[in-house]
């Protein structure tokens, strides 16, 4: 059904079917909600003024391109892909897995929209009002996948608005990898907005590689919303290559004893764009770690965001807790903000964060120069050495090559 407009960005979208109760539950959020401003603290350095003043279209089309030139056949990977906003079942892998369901999220399934807050983020409320359909993974118990699922998200069209919609759930002590990429096709004012919900069950183990590609004609709004319980590991990657506009959030609720958190990323803007990276680690039981490391490469006018937030809550004893962001400014002209914090409600802990922004050292561009390499080649390589530390945090090199090919 189509509804009166209540933002003009979404004058005459469709309302989404995935279930037609929690769209209607966000539609009447979204007549009370307003979009973040300068003085939204959560949003101050980051303005969405540029997205709302556009009128978007959906695509209803299950598969509008044939997408097989987005294959990476040296990721071996399983490949799902998402075209303009909708799940593509025509070209998709969804049966060559054991253990592995990988289908549209159903009327009734139990565990979608159980972890987002549409009644306060505008933009996931967006999302469950107007996704047009949505990916769910569910891995069995003891079920350890022994290949990457790659979901492949491309925009073929101008003014398009794609939100996705992924739920991911892993059982006890299973085990999976998620390659997540982002592409358009010579397309402008793009809008996706992305929302995974990830359930990660005891003693179960996930990895999310993210890849962010769509240009700089494209903005992209993407929030992971994590659930982990005990003795679980889970690891987010947040690459953003060409990206004119991305904000993600990563909010992980730990909610067992004994669990490991990584959250990691790179972010090189170029020319005008802006890159936002906002985590919230919420630390509900004891034994627990967690580790954040986050690296910038800032050029020309661009600028970049990062706000890293550990909340260890009341009797989550024992916890250690990281969290550390170095940004490289290539260009003087370049901005970052930065903004890690820790909100420690308990003594027995081990905390620590830290962030350092600056420039190359010349003496090292220098001396590389001096021995026969170019002054482009040589930032390069003090710019794939800088970013390194997080590569090799990523324990599938297969991934690593993809993410260093794009």
């Amino acid at each position: 059904m189509t509804v009166t407009t209540i933002h003009p960005i979404l004058e005459n979208l469709k309302t989404s079917e995935i279930n037609i109760q929690e769209s209607k539950k966000a539609l009447s959020f979204l007549e009370k909600l307003s979009f973040p401003t300068r003085k939204t603290e959560d949003w101050k350095y980051t303005k969405v003024s540029k997205i709302i003043k556009k009128k978007y279209k959906q695509s209803f089309a299950s598969c509008g391109i044939n997408p097989i030139e987005y294959i990476n056949k040296d990721l071996d990977a399983i490949n799902v892909f998402v075209i303009d906003g909708v799940y593509c079942t025509e070209h998709s892998d969804t049966n060559s897995l054991e253990g592995v369901f990988i289908e549209n999220i159903g009327e009734n399934n139990v565990n979608y929209n159980t972890l987002v807050n549409n009644e306060i983020e505008i933009f996931t409320a967006i999302n469950t009002a107007y996704a047009v359909n949505g990916i769910s993974i569910s891995v069995q118990k003891n079920v350890e996948v022994d290949k990457p699922i790659h979901i492949i998200n491309i925009n073929t069209e101008d003014a398009i608005i794609a939100n996705t919609r992924t739920l991911i759930v892993l059982e006890q002590s299973s085990q999976l990898e998620l390659v997540q990429s982002y592409f358009s096709k010579n397309v402008k004012d793009t809008f996706t907005n992305s929302v995974n919900e990830i359930i990660v069950k005891e003693n179960a183990n996930f990895t999310l590689t993210k890849l962010e590609n769509e240009g700089e004609g494209s903005y992209l709004i993407a929030l992971d919303q994590i659930k982990q319980l005990s003795d679980s590991t889970i690891q987010i990657n947040t690459i953003t290559k060409r990206q004119g506009f991305a904000r993600n959030d990563v909010n992980v609720l730990v909610d067992g004893q004994n669990c490991a958190t990584y959250l990691n990323g790179i972010y090189r803007p170029i020319n005008k764009e802006h890159i936002d990276n906002h985590t919230r680690v919420d630390h509900l039981k004891p034994n627990c770690t967690s580790s954040e490391i986050y690296k910038g490469v800032l050029n020309d006018k661009s600028t970049a965001v990062f706000n890293g937030k550990v909340i260890v809550h009341v009797d989550a004893q024992k916890i250690e807790a990281y969290q550390k962001n170095n940004n490289v400014l290539i260009s003087d002209q370049a901005t970052m903000n930065a903004k890690p914090e820790l909100e420690i409600f308990a003594d027995d802990v081990k905390c620590s964060h830290g962030t350092t922004t600056g420039q190359f050292d010349k003496e090292a561009i220098f001396y590389l120069q001096a021995r026969g390499i170019s002054k482009a080649t040589a930032k390069e390589m003090l710019v794939e050495a800088f970013t390194d530390e997080v590569y090799n945090e990523i324990k599938n090199k297969n991934v690593v090559e993809y993410l260093k090919e794009i």
